[in-house]
């Protein structure tokens, strides 16, 4: 899957001013860090590059790469993908891309779901919410990709799909914990809970 195209290929409509927070607050040395993650990682498997970003679905008994996830996309973890990319196109990233990108995503939310269905319909007109304490919101802004077949699937085929899902950053507490929650087409509910403080 090539979320990391995927994620910085996208054009936003719209920006938004919002007030930094402790997850949004980076510097120079923070983005060098970020682009040396990357680079030194450039040839490891995706999953393995973006490990201290995901979380398995909570009921999830098997952990693998056919198991349902999400990223949290941090401003850490996008310069950080940059980087990976560029490396990878023996490029080398520099500080203007990199704000570059932490300007295009100021105030947002970003995840990455991988979920998985028994047909190729099981994701259409799919929710994401996040829920806080009392609060539930909704993204703002949505891509979703057609399921594809599981490899190894072909008896009783399942298939998965992966998409983002981008949320104002102002309407969350970073300090305290949230449930983003999927509900696909079946009405089955997807949960997956992040302690958001503990992201870099």
């Amino acid at each position: 899957m090539r979320l990391v195209t995927g994620i910085l290929g996208i054009i936003f409509l719209f920006s938004v001013s919002m007030t930094a927070n402790a997850i949004s607050l980076i510097n120079k040395e923070v983005i060098l860090e970020a682009q040396e993650y990357g680079i030194k990682r450039s040839q490891a498997p995706l999953t393995e590059f973006l490990q201290p970003w995901i979380v398995y679905e909570e009921q999830a008994s098997v952990l693998n790469e056919n198991t349902e996830r999400a990223y949290l996309y941090t401003p850490f973890l996008l310069l950080a993908n940059d980087a990976r990319d560029k490396a990878r196109s023996k490029q080398k990233p520099d500080i203007v891309s990199s704000e570059r990108i932490l300007e295009d995503y100021a105030g947002c939310l970003v995840f990455s779901i991988v979920i998985n269905g028994n047909n190729e319909e099981f994701s259409q007109n799919v929710q994401v919410v996040i829920k806080q304490d009392k609060k539930i919101l909704k993204p703002y802004h949505a891509v979703v990709n057609l399921p594809g077949k599981i490899p190894g699937t072909e008896k009783e085929p399942r298939f998965t799909t992966y998409f983002y899902s981008y949320f104002y950053e102002r309407d969350v507490v970073m300090s305290k914990p949230i449930t983003l929650t999927v509900i696909t087409k079946d009405k089955q509910e997807r949960r997956f809970y992040f302690e958001l403080a503990k992201f870099k």
